[in-house]
């Protein structure tokens, strides 16, 4: 059966406290000799990306818990600023009769993003037998109208992962500009970004535009009168064992660029 499931997000409704998981993260050597390969930065001169990293990590050891085991629809995140981060391929979909691998992570980010910056956040917990992003008609979609409506909502960013062997970094789809409504202001906001915090090899429309008329930012888009990008993230990137690792330089991304985006919506 379809349901939404509206998610507490306090450390009470975790299966370990936050401080417990802090206390066993702090403690392990092995830990931190992780971070610090993840981050490619030395501890003590950037104990900040530390603490996101280990914030990070106990969101996604409890989030991995509630994908599986759980809950079942859709994760909704209720919001103080009027974003949403979207994940509609958080868990498998089906395509045309064919399973899809999740991508999971993307889940992680909307959680941890809407816990430190008070946005709005959507993730599937359960495949449907259909792919949001694919599909004309679509729960997930359906749900996302709603909250926007109801919410008044401005910006929609939705996060998708692409595969590693792609040659470049990431790939915002505007669906040539009709899905963000022709603002390019708030496409040279993500891209200066990326850039400010190095991450490089950024196309816009390039393979993943997102001008098929049912994906989740050109449907959000045309119901709703806001801009919606697509936001396609190299595996790479997010791959604690990869070198290319850029786990919280594309988080700061997004923090910072919805909220600059939101001071000329």
């Amino acid at each position: 059966m379809r349901g939404t499931i509206r998610l507490i997000t306090s450390a009470a409704d975790r299966q370990i406290s936050k401080s417990d998981w802090i206390k066993q993260w702090i403690n392990s050597q092995k830990n931190v000799i992780m971070a610090q390969k993840v981050l490619g930065v030395n501890y003590m001169d950037n104990i900040m990306d530390i603490d996101l990293y280990k914030e990070f990590s106990f969101i996604e050891h409890n989030l991995k818990n509630r994908l599986i085991e759980r809950d079942k629809g859709i994760a909704i995140f209720q919001g103080k600023i009027p974003v949403l981060l979207s994940a509609p391929h958080s868990s498998e979909q089906t395509r045309e009769g064919k399973i899809k691998s999740s991508e999971s992570r993307t889940a992680s980010i909307v959680q941890y993003i809407h816990e430190k910056e008070a946005c709005f956040g959507a993730f599937k917990t359960m495949n449907f037998n259909d792919d949001a992003n694919y599909d004309k008609e679509s729960y997930y979609k359906n749900e996302l109208i709603k909250l926007i409506q109801d919410n008044k909502l401005k910006l929609l960013y939705d996060l998708h992962i692409m595969a590693p062997e792609r040659e470049h970094c990431v790939d915002i789809g505007t669906g040539l500009g009709r899905n963000i409504l022709f603002r390019n202001d708030l496409l040279e906001i993500l891209r200066n970004n990326f850039n400010f915090y190095s991450v490089d090899r950024v196309k816009v429309d390039y393979m993943f535009d997102a001008l098929y008329e049912n994906t989740v930012s050109s449907t959000i888009s045309k119901k709703c009168g806001i801009p919606c990008f697509q936001i396609e993230i190299n595996w790479n990137l997010l791959d604690e064992k990869s070198p290319d690792n850029k786990l919280t330089p594309i988080i700061k991304v997004i923090c910072k660029s919805m909220h600059e985006a939101l001071e000329i919506l």
